[in-house]
């Protein structure tokens, strides 16, 4: 239940911070790791759930994980409907195009096996996986 409630707080951090992460993340300079949690620490000093935290997780607490950042895309697009044009590109309509057709056991699947293929690289936060290996892949096959 700990590994739930950790992963839910960290699924709910705001979405700014994921789209903001996501640009460092995709940058060659990779990311630095940011302090471990504690019951004091400021939200903007939170780091996001990587592959220690995943590896560690049941399958039900990985797929709420994954229906958190669903449903925070969810509320960016409804939002970009409303308020911006539709022939504009934003983050949230990329990441519905790379991500929208991934169930969560596949996405659970597929982050998994991306975790089993770089044992090194558990450091690497579980929103970057899902971008450089589910999202990514798709957008560029639709060019």
């Amino acid at each position: 239940m700990r590994n739930a409630l950790k992963l839910a707080y960290l699924a709910s951090i705001p979405f700014l911070a994921i789209i903001v992460f996501l640009a460092i993340a995709a940058s060659p300079a990779g990311h630095a790791q940011t302090p471990a949690l504690s019951g004091t620490t400021p939200v903007t000093q939170q780091r996001f759930a990587d592959g220690n935290d995943w590896s560690k997780a049941s399958l039900d607490e990985k797929r709420a994980f994954l229906f958190g950042i669903a449903n925070a895309i969810s509320v960016a697009l409804g939002w970009d409907e409303r308020h911006v044009p539709a022939s504009q590109t934003t983050f949230s309509r990329r990441a519905r195009d790379g991500l929208g057709e991934t169930s969560l056991g596949e996405g659970v699947k597929r982050i998994d096996a991306w975790y089993a293929a770089n044992p090194g690289r558990l450091d690497t936060p579980v929103v970057a996986v899902m971008w450089l290996d589910i999202a990514k892949p798709r957008l560029q096959g639709r060019k």
